[in-house]
């Protein structure tokens, strides 16, 4: 069982929008003198206008804060992510269980529930599984081409995204499929230079990632681990030792291989400048 990762809530999110109508009211009050009776018609217009534009921005507020809520205490959502978990730990997943997973991470994703919450106290929400992971992870254990095919539409959902582990997952794809994914990406630079991403990251250590299972991996480096040996000398060697199979197809793939591998290179010369 996953150790749940803590992420803080919003505190009175509601009782904010509250306030805030609150002091919207009060600017309008104070605007309006009623005992000065000449004007008591155009005030009365002015005081109108002020409310419908405090109405509009205290529901735009409120409606705001409930999507936010109750994306994050869905119960159904919950089920639904169990339904992606349960999937994920089958022997096999056909192209039945891709197809119905890939439904249910759309509505996910719609309804802003891309954490599995564990459980929710003292302002904090619990997680232990990440949307993207769990999907992703998904993809990548089909064992056929259509785990390509859902996670570029997974990308493509959640295109400007600022989520690391989009570029973690694709990157990891390419270690299954390495030829179909790149097939697919063609000169695509959002997915290559999300592969330059990915492969930084996963590659950190070395070819093999000790943190290839673990959610939210972005968050738990620390001095525990061994010491990273990724660095501009050996960048090349490690990509094609942990892609073998792409060595003996570097003509058929240079664009992408070259766009890929100097993109990593180049990125780590400026690091230790």
């Amino acid at each position: 069982m996953p150790t749940p990762h803590i992420v803080h809530c919003r505190q009175s999110a509601l009782s904010g929008v509250i306030k805030l109508w609150f002091l919207l009211s009060t600017r309008t009050s104070e605007r309006s003198d009623p005992g000065d009776a000449p004007y008591a018609k155009t005030l009365a217009k002015i005081v109108n206008q002020h409310t419908m534009k405090q109405l509009y921005i205290f529901w735009t507020i409120f409606l705001s804060v409930i999507n936010t809520i109750s994306g994050q205490q869905c119960d159904s959502c919950k089920l639904q992510f169990d339904k992606l978990l349960y999937t994920l730990n089958q022997e096999k997943v056909s192209k039945i269980d891709l197809d119905k997973c890939w439904q249910i991470t759309k509505k996910l994703h719609t309804l802003k529930y891309t954490d599995y919450i564990d459980s929710v106290a003292n302002n904090s929400l619990y997680v232990s599984h990440s949307l993207t992971k769990t999907f992703s992870d998904i993809c990548i254990k089909s064992n056929n081409n259509l785990g390509v095919d859902y996670y570029l539409k997974y990308m493509a959902l959640t295109h400007g995204s600022a989520e690391e582990e989009r570029a973690y997952a694709l990157e990891r794809l390419l270690v299954k499929y390495p030829e179909i994914l790149l097939i697919n990406i063609g000169t695509d630079k959002d997915l290559l230079n999300d592969l330059i991403w990915g492969f930084l990251n996963n590659r950190y250590y070395g070819a093999k990632n000790p943190l290839e299972n673990w959610d939210y991996t972005a968050k738990r480096f620390n001095d525990s681990y061994p010491k990273p040996i990724l660095n501009k000398e050996n960048c090349k060697n490690i990509f094609f030792e942990a892609h073998p199979t792409l060595k003996d197809k570097y003509s058929s793939y240079k664009y992408q291989l070259d766009f890929i591998i100097n993109g990593a290179i180049e990125y780590l010369s400026e690091e230790n400048e």
